[in-house]
């Protein structure tokens, strides 16, 4: 009859859980150079140290201080393995950090997909920011036309979505949270034959090439216009503000990507009734979805950073 019994996961931990006190104490003492400094150092008795000490050499079949009297040696095996049991130290800190980062409702990961309406300076700013409140959190983000972020969410291929996506048709299992509005203008470049038309109208928009957004739909690249045949469709609104500067025709876009091409005169809102819009800046996720600490300081960053065009 075989009495051998399996290892439980408790057992199993608290052997992880010795042999990472084992290594802290023999750093320590390679350190300290005796039994007493380090038990003097980590608040224990010389007996404590000395033992866990011996069943380390115990378990590992090797001799890590020679001894003489009080005083010790480490040898050369001792010196071998000490980068490995200070990664093993580091290792079993960053078990237990990410283990409280848990329980206090940090994100361990967090899936994001966004649109480029806000300027890529605001992103790598706040993307920056994020690490350094949350180091240990890691972030995907993905860049996407703002037609693409429903999806993205409902195909769970992200956890949060980012952008000017409007809900179109029904979305039972979605939620569309406005953030804030931000303005999209009607713009030209300055030397565009439109600019210089005291009143723009449909008929006149219709006789120059469009610079829309490109997306997929169905697994076909389609614009976002309808009926139009004049026009270029790029998946980035910086692709297509760039575009638009260079001569390429007229576009719509919003406001935070095109505010100092407006500043400097590059571009020129075009005197069209329809010119300025709102439009709802809106994060999107699943309905139920629980906002962890990371999502919800990431939600907080866009609103403050929307509230100056509101």
């Amino acid at each position: 009859m075989d009495n051998h019994q399996p290892t439980t996961f408790s057992s199993l931990m608290l052997e992880v859980v010795m042999k990472v006190i084992q290594a802290e104490v023999f750093l320590v003492v390679l350190e300290e150079g005796s039994v007493a400094a380090a038990a003097r150092q980590l608040g224990r008795s010389r007996t404590t140290i000395s033992s866990v000490l011996s069943s380390f050499e115990d378990e590992l079949a090797v001799t890590l201080f020679e001894r003489s009297g009080n005083e010790l040696a480490a040898t050369p095996i001792a010196w071998a393995i000490k980068p490995d049991c200070i990664r093993l130290l580091q290792s079993a800190r960053q078990i237990e950090q990410r283990c409280q980062q848990q329980r206090s409702g940090i994100e361990s990961t967090l899936r994001i997909a966004r649109d480029d309406a806000l300027p890529e300076r605001f992103w790598r700013e706040t993307m920056t920011a994020l690490k350094q409140q949350f180091p240990l959190t890691g972030i995907s983000v993905y860049l996407a036309p703002p037609q693409e972020l429903p999806e993205l969410v409902d195909w769970q291929s992200v956890d949060l979505a980012f952008g000017l996506a409007q809900q179109n048709e029904p979305h039972e299992s979605l939620q569309f949270r406005p953030l804030g509005g931000l303005r999209v203008m009607m713009v030209t470049g300055p030397e565009h034959a439109l600019c210089r038309l005291p009143l723009v109208h449909d008929d006149d928009l219709q006789q120059y090439t469009q610079v829309t957004t490109a997306y997929l739909q169905d697994d076909l690249l389609v614009p976002q216009l309808s009926g139009a045949s004049n026009y270029l469709a790029l998946t980035q609104f910086e692709l297509i503000r760039d575009a638009v500067i260079s001569g390429a025709g007229w576009s719509r876009l919003p406001q935070p990507v095109i505010m100092e091409q407006l500043k400097n005169e590059q571009l020129r809102v075009l005197k069209h009734p329809g010119a300025l819009n709102w439009q709802s800046y809106q994060l999107i996720c699943e309905q139920g979805y629980a906002m962890g600490r990371v999502a919800s300081w990431l939600e907080q960053q866009v609103v403050r950073y929307l509230t100056q065009f509101g």
